[in-house]
């Protein structure tokens, strides 16, 4: 585009004035400025353009037949400017935009699905992206920015910036006829004999970790690569356990129970985090902060 189409929105604004008003001296009042200086606004942009825009009359001004294209264009490029300000002005305030969160444990249920309900109904302009999968990667995906921010099963290893979140029950998912099925709550050493379903992806692995610790034998715990919807369904038709988090509790499979899982302290429980990198200061980020805190 040659140097010489130099014009702003100020000057488009005053373009679609003259031709709403068809005259320069109404569109003055309107604007509030001299005529003299609304006039050279439109021999300016007459001038970049190097077409008429209006045919001056005595009794105003009337489009050319170039001039109707322009000022169509122009309210085009002008609505499209406001909304993208206003975008601009909302993302500044950290109320729309794009939050990018890795969850590591289900969350139809408990304490992740409580700050997320909060979050979407406190600010829905927000395009909130979440991605699944074991802790490791999420951190590795937080520090790489391919995420803004993870929830977390809390551990060793990340050197971030981090929030408790609170405390959720580890559980026994049953099919309703086994025979643990009819207790309130099941025990580790009252699990030593049965078979254990868990996810790879999710908290599959801590979950592993913490049967191991409590004495199941580790040919007795069984990686699956599937939702948890398909492990649900995969103990309700046999004599499998699966382990969930009490997120999970939120699906509802007909035929299958959660029980909770005590050990010698009372229920077994993981702490959930959440973990972001240092220095980040997205606003959106911030006010996911802000309520998670």
């Amino acid at each position: 585009m040659p140097d010489d189409y130099a014009f702003n929105i100020r000057d488009l604004r005053r373009a679609i004035a003259v031709a709403e008003h068809r005259s320069l001296r109404r569109a003055a009042l309107a604007l509030e400025v001299d005529q003299s200086t609304l006039t050279r606004s439109i021999q300016a942009l007459e001038h970049a353009l190097r077409i008429p825009l209006f045919e001056r009359m005595r009794t105003g001004a009337r489009l050319t037949a170039a001039g109707v294209a322009f000022t169509r264009i122009a309210a085009s490029v002008l609505e499209g400017m406001d909304e993208a300000m206003l975008h601009l002005r909302l993302r500044h305030y950290g109320v729309a935009g794009k939050l990018r969160l890795g969850v590591q444990v289900s969350f139809a249920n408990g304490v992740v699905a409580n700050l997320l309900g909060q979050y979407q109904a406190e600010y829905p302009d927000v395009n909130l992206q979440i991605m699944d999968g074991p802790r490791e990667r999420l951190l590795r995906d937080v520090l790489g920015s391919r995420l803004d921010v993870a929830i977390v099963l809390a551990g060793e290893g990340w050197h971030g910036q981090a929030i408790p979140l609170g405390k959720e029950r580890v559980l026994a998912a049953v099919a309703r006829d086994h025979p643990l099925a009819v207790r309130a709550a099941v025990t580790w050493s009252g699990l030593s004999d049965c078979f254990l379903t868990l996810p790879r992806r999710g908290a599959g692995m801590e979950l592993r970790k913490l049967a191991l610790l409590h004495g199941i034998l580790p040919e007795r715990i069984m990686f699956h690569d599937a939702a948890i919807d398909r492990l649900l369904a995969l103990a309700r038709h046999g004599g499998k356990i699966l382990l969930v988090t009490e997120g999970a509790t939120g699906i509802r499979m007909d035929g299958v129970v959660f029980r909770p899982i005590m050990d010698g302290s009372g229920p077994a429980t993981f702490d959930l985090a959440l973990c972001w990198r240092d220095g980040e200061s997205d606003p959106v980020l911030t006010r996911f902060i802000e309520l998670a805190r």
